[in-house]
C-alpha cells in the first residue's frame, strides 16, 4: 500500500476517534514515533518553522536514519548534498565535514537553516519543499516562465514526478504528525 494512503487511512481513523473521544496516539506513536525530537524543537523554534514538518521532511527524506546516504550522494536525516551543506555551514559559520553531516544534531542544524533559507527566497511553504528537492534554480525558473506558481493546488504542474511527490508526502505527513503529536509542540 502507498505510503500516502496509509497515512490519510490512520489521519482519518485518528479524526474518527477523537469525535467519539476515544484516542489511538499512544499506540500510532509507538508505531510511528519521531526520532531527535528534541533536536528539531530546538532547531525549528529557533528558525520559527513548523516542528511537524521538519519532522515530515526528515520521516520522507530518510526515515529517521542518520547514516542515510542516498545514490545521488545526499546524506544523513535531511539528506543534505555536500556542496549545499558545506555552503550552508559556511553561512552559519560552521566547521563541518562531510562526515559531519551524519550527526543528526549538525544535520538538522544545517538542514532547518537551508529550508529557513529556501523561506527567505521563495513565495510559498510549497514552492520550499519542491526548491529542497528539486532545486531552487529549477524552483525560480517554473516560477518565472510561468510553469508553476508555487501553490499547493497547482502542484500537478510542476514537471518533475518526484518533486510532484516529495510535496505530497511530506504535507500528508505533516499534517499527520500534526495529529498525532499535538501534545508535544
Amino acid at each position: 500500500m502507498h505510503t500516502r494512503t496509509i497515512l490519510l487511512c490512520f489521519a482519518a481513523a485518528l479524526t474518527a476517534l477523537a469525535a467519539f473521544g476515544c484516542t489511538m496516539d499512544p499506540w500510532l506513536q509507538r508505531a510511528f514515533p519521531i526520532h531527535y525530537w528534541e533536536e528539531i524543537g530546538h532547531y525549528a523554534e529557533k528558525r520559527d518553522l513548523d516542528p511537524h514538518l521538519l519532522a515530515a521532511i526528515i520521516a520522507v527524506e530518510s526515515s529517521f536514519r542518520p547514516d542515510a546516504m542516498s545514490a545521488r550522494g545526499a546524506r544523513g536525516l535531511m539528506q543534505l548534498m555536500p556542496n549545499t551543506a558545506m555552503w550552508a555551514a559556511l553561512q552559519l559559520d560552521m566547521d563541518v565535514s562531510l562526515a559531519d553531516l551524519f550527526d543528526p544534531e549538525v544535520n538538522i542544524a544545517i538542514g532547518s537553516w537551508y529550508l529557513d533559507y529556501l523561506r527567505t527566497e521563495l513565495p510559498t511553504p510549497t514552492a520550499w519543499l519542491a526548491a529542497y528537492n528539486a532545486g531552487q534554480g529549477n524552483v525560480r525558473r517554473w516560477l518565472h516562465n510561468g510553469t508553476w506558481d508555487g501553490q499547493w493546488h497547482t502542484a500537478d504542474s510542476i514537471p518533475y514526478a518526484e518533486t510532484r511527490r516529495y510535496i505530497r508526502r511530506v504535507l500528508y505527513t505533516r499534517e499527520f504528525y500534526q495529529r498525532l503529536y499535538a501534545n508535544i509542540w
